[in-house]
């Protein structure tokens, strides 16, 4: 699992992102507002200090944890009433945060994107030699993984995407079918964490180790 340098900055900018949301509440208000601001204020000093090792115990992440959940907060979006405005200036923000301290995930970057279709392309070609018929989620999988391709390729979509559903329910079914296919399911799990989670996997330190890794996937 990484510790760097980049998860440092992500956590401090992520947290700032939220805290300029909650401006004007005070850390000592007994509200959701003071404990997230308290919960904030305690990963941004540790992390500017360079005293966060990652994982954070899971316990130490309570409040940001519950308030995620919960969806305590969400009104202080600049339209609460707009699910994506919401998504991304309150839950997507949460959602990093406990990808880098709880989880010590690497976000998805600008410069990463570039490595999906290829990603998807080791993925198809694996299934491709599959050892038995595809069933038909399978099969469907197959199709809306090429669509993905085509619509990230385009810049056509921003990651990462909010749900599979409902326009690529096969994602869903695909995690538990794929298991005996060789190298199958830990491919599945890369393309879901880049384009539905927003992280990517932890060799993935640079574009160049990225880049080697990728092409690393078409001899699994």
């Amino acid at each position: 699992m990484p510790n760097t340098n980049e998860q440092r900055l992500d956590i401090i900018s992520n947290c700032n992102l939220l805290l300029t949301k909650l401006h004007g509440y005070q850390s000592t208000d007994n509200r959701p507002e003071g404990r997230m601001i308290a919960q904030l204020t305690w990963l941004k000093e540790r992390a500017e200090n360079h005293d966060l090792p990652l994982p954070v115990k899971p316990e130490m992440l309570g409040t940001l944890r519950y308030i995620y959940m919960d969806g305590t907060l969400n009104f202080h979006a600049s339209n609460p009433k707009d699910s994506e405005c919401v998504y991304w200036e309150m839950e997507m923000p949460m959602d990093r945060l406990l990808s880098l301290a709880k989880h010590g995930r690497l976000l998805i970057k600008s410069e990463y994107l570039k490595f999906i279709p290829s990603c998807i392309d080791a993925l198809l070609f694996q299934l491709s030699r599959s050892p038995r018929k595809l069933i038909p989620n399978e099969l469907k999988f197959c199709e809306d993984i090429k669509q993905l391709k085509k619509l990230i390729s385009e810049n056509k979509i921003i990651l990462p995407l909010r749900t599979c559903m409902p326009h690529f329910e096969s994602v869903i079914y695909a995690e538990n079918s794929l298991a005996d296919i060789k190298g199958a399911q830990n491919l599945y799990y890369i393309v879901d964490d880049l384009i539905f989670n927003g992280v990517r996997p932890d060799s993935w330190l640079t574009p160049d180790d990225a880049e080697r890794e990728v092409k690393s996937y078409f001899a699994l």
